[in-house]
């Protein structure tokens, strides 16, 4: 199993359309693939049932992003939200009674997945602590920090920049393995050395970007939602 080339897929948010068109020209077969998303699968985009029916098929290995995390939390009771709106990923499962079959896999998904010489996470990795160690919402929430891990006042999703004394996380990556990941749509496409950023924004009108894994070879398909802004405002995590 560990031995199967891995195709990384970046946040599809709820676009069922794209992630088919992507596994199909990436030529992804379950026999002979794995499947790893990084993270925010649901939410925002058309239909959340369709892309976990997808994934479920093709024996996706997913981690939880922000959304996923923020679903369970709503679901469970912990908090509140306007998941309940027309089209949030939690009516769209509702419609299709499939809500609390969705939870019961989701729940089950880790923060982070580690293999030879990679390691795929949804949004960053703590510059001091082993991610075995660092908190879930640092995982799947970051984008700025300083030295010492600390993240902005301000939440992340409203800074375009960031403030006097922080840095994007990954400007604080030391280790040797190659981190995959996503969650930073504002930001697009980064390839750097030890460094793939694949949320490319396809809910916004971008693209839906994958990454063959060892081959290190990208593959994008275009996204068929109608253009629209990056999200700002206290909510305005993407």
């Amino acid at each position: 199993m560990s031995d199967r080339p891995i195709l990384f897929v970046g946040d599809i948010q709820g676009c069922a359309e794209e992630l088919r068109a992507l596994l199909k020209a990436a030529g992804f077969r379950a026999s002979r693939h794995r499947l790893i998303p990084v993270g925010d699968t649901i939410n925002r985009g058309p239909d959340a049932p369709g892309v976990l029916q997808v994934l479920r098929e093709a024996g996706a290995e997913p981690i939880l992003g922000n959304h996923e995390r923020h679903l369970l939390a709503v679901v469970s009771g912990r908090e509140e939200g306007d998941w309940n709106r027309e089209g949030s990923a939690l009516a769209q499962l509702r419609s299709a009674r499939a809500l609390d079959q969705a939870a019961e896999w989701i729940a089950t998904w880790p923060l982070l997945r580690r293999g030879r010489n990679w390691i795929v996470v949804h949004a960053g990795l703590h510059p001091r602590r082993e991610p075995e160690r660092t908190s879930a919402d640092f995982l799947t929430e970051v984008r700025f920090c300083d030295a010492e891990g600390n993240r902005p006042k301000e939440a992340d999703g409203k800074l375009a920049e960031p403030p006097r004394g922080y840095r994007p996380w990954y400007e604080f990556y030391r280790d040797t393995s190659t981190v995959i990941f996503g969650h930073w749509a504002r930001q697009g496409l980064l390839v750097r050395d030890r460094l793939r950023g694949l949320d490319t924004g396809c809910v916004y009108g971008g693209e839906l970007t994958g990454l063959w894994w060892p081959e290190d070879r990208l593959i994008q398909v275009p996204s068929l939602q109608p253009y629209r802004r990056l999200p700002s405002g206290k909510n305005g995590t993407n």
